[in-house]
């Protein structure tokens, strides 16, 4: 199966350098880098919603920042695409955190998160676990976390399985499990972004199935 899109990514720096990047800056580089993620066209939702997780993480990656500047040296990845049996486009986690031992997932909602989403974000935090730390080389042996954020609620927080579900002012309750105690950068973020990925020999898309059972 070819997967044109692969380790392709709309955004990337530093968390201190996207602290330090404008809203035009940001939207035009991920405008501009969105036809090599996908092949389908870009809608003026999908802006609105990037502007959404800016101001967002602007403002509460501001707070980490301001809490321990280490944070700062973190790597932060937007729209970056993985591999996937089931979709020869790969998927695509909103946001990712990446640290010298730790992968933090942020999937973000406009709306108010109920029980119509509860299936659709749990299978999906299932997918990136195995896909990144069964198969992506770099990650293997790293610790991962998945949070979805819903930019439309105040003082949300729940856990479904192994993904913790917000409102943007519940952050903070997050934080560590999504960057670390002791944030450390990884030693090479774009090493990791071309990570090559193995399969078992036993694997096969009746086993990826499976998974989302």
């Amino acid at each position: 199966m070819s997967q044109t899109y692969i380790d392709n990514f709309c955004f990337c720096s530093s968390i201190g350098e996207f602290l330090a990047t404008d809203k035009k800056t940001f939207l035009a580089a991920m405008e501009e880098n969105y036809p090599f993620v996908t092949p389908f066209r870009l809608s003026g939702a999908q802006i609105a919603a990037w502007a959404d997780e800016y101001d967002v993480l602007q403002e509460q990656l501001y707070k980490c920042v301001n809490k321990d500047r280490a944070y700062g040296r973190l790597s932060i990845l937007f729209e970056y695409v993985l591999w996937d049996f089931d979709n020869e486009n790969g998927v695509r986690p909103d946001v990712l955190i990446l640290s010298k031992e730790r992968i933090g997932i942020i999937e973000f909602k406009t709306r108010p998160i109920g029980e119509q989403d509860h299936k659709y974000i749990t299978s999906q935090a299932k997918k990136y676990r195995h896909r990144l730390l069964h198969n992506h080389d770099e990650s293997k042996g790293m610790k991962l976390s998945v949070c979805a954020v819903s930019t439309s609620m105040k003082d949300y927080y729940e856990i479904l399985g192994h993904v913790r579900c917000i409102s943007p002012d519940r952050f903070e309750d997050v934080r560590e499990s999504l960057m670390g105690r002791h944030p450390q950068p990884h030693e090479d973020v774009y090493r990791w972004i071309a990570s090559d990925y193995h399969f078992e020999k036993s694997y096969n898309e009746d086993t990826e199935r499976s998974l989302k059972r």
